[in-house]
């Protein structure tokens, strides 16, 4: 085997185990709240909004300070830095004794992780052009692999021995991760002598390199539209399935199997647009991801509803490794980090803005209205790749320095 493959199998087993990790926890935080002291359903939903947000508001302002950083010094340092200290900070979680502990070290999670990002920076330095989104569409699958086992980990742990130990068997598994990835990953990195600041990179070249705002968009409406729907989304199950249903198991199942779905098509169909083409793959994945979100708008029943939701993660499993491949196809190799570090923080806002335009839309407009909102974005990504972005050819690529 290749030792860009050995790389790449290796940071994909420790992306499992870090998305796992820190998945562990996700299911069970309100009631960890209430665990610690929190009193009033009010007051638990509150927190809970505001431990979910700060994870995420301080990954947006410190991915693109961890892309330069791994521009100078390496990408495998970052991985390791995103595995090690997440590791660090769930372990603190659980031994919070209060709510404010609980929320700091949230901020504090966002802020010291990034482990998607660190790790797809990493497998697109070292693999082929010929193969990245072979090599993208891997690393994608773990993502979705890791989101699928953790819950169900996490939940059973915190059934059986408490809040406390599911966040303490979460550092361990992230742990045992980042351990994987320093003895199994190999990076031949140069850094940029620091007198050559001409070489160094900067973000104006990543913005300027041609179609690159045009995938971000597409990566945004990822974010954005799988989040517009979620305030709505238990609410039309039951909707479909009726008062009788238990609507939150009937939820968990088909959220699931989209996971499921979209874990398949990225590892599949990666290594299919290394041959067609990944520009083509983005625009027809995108195409047919924005019909299938206002189809969901139709659903008659939850039939239909696992039906389309399978084929929504069919589409976005698709995206996901073509939006990577044309970011490091349009990269020159000394601005990975920040490429990938701007794309992280600037889609992540699709996460605030989703959740708050669906609930108003829901709101306003009824429960399928969110639906056609995500068509909508999913069609514009489709329009402005086909617009903008020229080319995904390897050949046409900045070479390294």
């Amino acid at each position: 085997m290749s030792a860009w493959k050995k790389t790449m199998y290796a940071a994909w087993v420790g992306q499992v185990l870090s998305i796992l990790g820190f998945s562990c926890v996700t299911p069970f935080l309100p009631f960890y709240i209430r665990h610690l002291g929190v009193t009033g359903e009010s007051d638990v939903r509150i927190w809970a909004g505001l431990v979910g947000a700060a994870a995420g508001v301080s990954l947006v302002l410190f991915s693109p300070v961890w892309g330069v950083l791994a521009d100078r010094f390496g990408r495998k340092p970052m991985v390791l830095r995103s595995m090690f200290g997440g590791a660090a900070v769930l372990a603190l979680m659980g031994f919070c004794q209060n709510v404010e502990q609980l929320l700091i070290c949230r901020f504090i999670q966002g802020t010291l992780t990034g482990t998607v990002t660190a790790s797809i920076t990493l497998v697109a330095s070292v693999a082929p052009r010929t193969r990245v989104g072979f090599a993208l569409g891997m690393m994608g699958s773990a993502v979705y692999v890791g989101n699928s086992v953790g819950p169900l980990l996490g939940g059973m742990v915190a059934a059986h021995l408490g809040y406390r130990a599911a966040f303490i068997t979460a550092a361990v598994v992230l742990m045992s991760g980042g351990v994987l990835v320093k003895v199994g990953v190999r990076e031949n990195f140069t850094p940029i002598a620091k007198e050559d600041k001409g070489g160094r990179g900067s973000f104006a070249e990543v913005f300027a390199g041609v179609g690159f705002l045009a995938v971000v968009f597409a990566f945004f409406a990822i974010r954005f539209g799988t989040s517009v729907v979620m305030p709505v989304f238990p609410l039309f199950v039951e909707a479909l399935s009726g008062p009788a249903t238990n609507a939150v198991t009937m939820t968990g199942a088909i959220v699931s199997v989209g996971g499921v779905a979209s874990a398949v098509a990225s590892a599949l169909f990666g290594r299919f647009g290394d041959g067609w083409g990944h520009r083509r793959m983005l625009i027809a994945s995108s195409s047919f991801v924005a019909v299938v979100s206002c189809l969901h708008a139709a659903a008659q029943g939850v039939v239909h509803l696992f039906a389309l939701r399978v084929l929504l993660g069919v589409g976005v499993g698709v995206m996901i490794p073509a939006i990577n491949a044309i970011i490091r196809n349009v990269t020159h190799d000394k601005n990975l980090g920040r490429a990938y570090g701007a794309t992280t923080s600037l889609t992540f806002i699709g996460y605030i803005l989703g959740p708050l335009a669906g609930g108003y839309v829901g709101a306003g407009l009824g429960l399928r209205a969110p639906f056609v909102l995500m068509g909508v974005a999913f069609a514009a990504a489709a329009f402005l790749v086909k617009w903008r972005v020229r080319t995904d050819a390897p050949s046409e690529a900045p070479k390294a320095a």
